[in-house]
């Protein structure tokens, strides 16, 4: 009788640096994308179960509308850290839980983000 297939451990501790944003000049993401921080390393630590080498850069392009909800998130080429299930765990975090300023129309917010262990 085939051994059952345990599920992969959880991983914990890992870490999030924010870069510097690139957004239009009236318009301020930083203080959402931190207060996301814990959701991120979350998201980091579930994509790290799968992969334990996984960390390094990932640079997203958030796509916000005028009223500030997020419409799309996608990963720039390169980067040690663009992994797929990474980038869909942020972009499903982002489309639930961000909520941001009013850019003043449509808007792509790059984020430099570097993941640790």
């Amino acid at each position: 009788m085939p051994a059952a297939s345990t599920p992969a451990p959880v991983l914990t501790g890992g870490s999030v640096l924010i870069g510097e944003i690139n957004a239009p000049k009236t318009f301020n993401p930083r203080p959402t994308v931190e207060a996301l921080s814990g959701e991120l390393v979350a998201c980091y630590n579930k994509a790290r179960a799968a992969d334990p080498d996984l960390r390094g850069k990932v640079t997203l392009q958030i796509n916000v509308n005028e009223a500030g909800a997020v419409l799309s998130v996608d990963a720039a080429p390169g980067g040690h850290a663009n992994s797929p299930s990474l980038v869909m765990c942020i972009g499903d975090v982002m489309k639930a839980s961000a909520h941001f300023p009013k850019p003043g129309g449509m808007a792509t917010i790059n984020t430099p983000l570097v993941f640790r262990p």
